[in-house]
């Protein structure tokens, strides 16, 4: 499947073209805590494609610290690359050691006790995430958007399957299965326990944590070629 998101416009709004009318009708009558942030990169999913582990989630946030951060030309640089699957050393750019702000902040505290584990750059490489819902806002509240991006994330999470890549699901078990109905029944899914605290750890992923870590060391996937 072909990646839409290499047609993201340069400029703000950054939103896809078969997107930009449902979006703009719903913003048009939503509040502050549910309006999609535009003037923001979308962070449809994070990492490496092809990641041994995969976490899926909801979508990403907003904090008023955002603006600048998404301003910084090395962090719109290492956020179009990420968008283009343009691999680097570090593929999870949010924990890139370059990089400041809410993100990285958000995500070192999630990710923290695999960056006990491993090393950063290790933890950049094979673990990807995977965002149902592509753009930025305070809350979620976009169920009956139904984006034409959104197959693009449904792909991704396909794919995982097919590679037999750990699967962590954060947020929402609902609306990802009835996204991709075939994780109902995938042995290498790990449900979090807490999703207000979305912290990939052994006590939020007791089931599940030493496959992570695990996989953070295995060299190489059934069909990663």
């Amino acid at each position: 499947m072909r990646n839409p998101w290499m047609d993201l416009p340069h400029h703000a709004p950054f939103v896809l073209s078969e997107d930009a009318k449902a979006i703009a009708d719903f913003n048009r009558t939503a509040n502050e805590s549910t309006r999609i942030h535009l003037e923001l990169f979308p962070e449809p999913f994070l990492g490496d494609p092809t990641s041994p582990v995969v976490l899926l989630s909801l979508n990403p946030g907003f904090s008023d610290d955002d603006a600048r951060c998404h301003a910084d030309p090395t962090f719109a640089s290492l956020s179009r690359a990420n968008l283009e699957h343009r691999l680097s050393d570090h593929p999870f750019y949010l924990i890139n050691p370059v990089v400041r702000g809410p993100g990285r902040n958000w995500w070192d505290r999630r990710l923290g006790c695999l960056l006990e584990s491993a090393s950063r750059e290790v933890v950049a490489k094979r673990v990807s995430c995977v965002e149902l819902f592509g753009y930025h806002s305070r809350q979620f509240a976009h169920e009956r958007l139904r984006l034409p991006s959104r197959g693009y994330g449904a792909y991704l999470a396909r794919q995982a399957l097919a590679r037999d890549a750990v699967i962590v699901l954060t947020r929402s078990r609902r609306l990802w299965f009835g996204s991709v109905p075939e994780l109902r029944k995938y042995p290498r899914l790990f449900v979090l326990r807490s999703v207000q605290n979305t912290t990939i750890s052994p006590r939020n992923c007791p089931s599940g944590f030493e496959d992570i870590v695990a996989a953070l060391k295995v060299p190489a996937l059934k069909g990663s070629g």
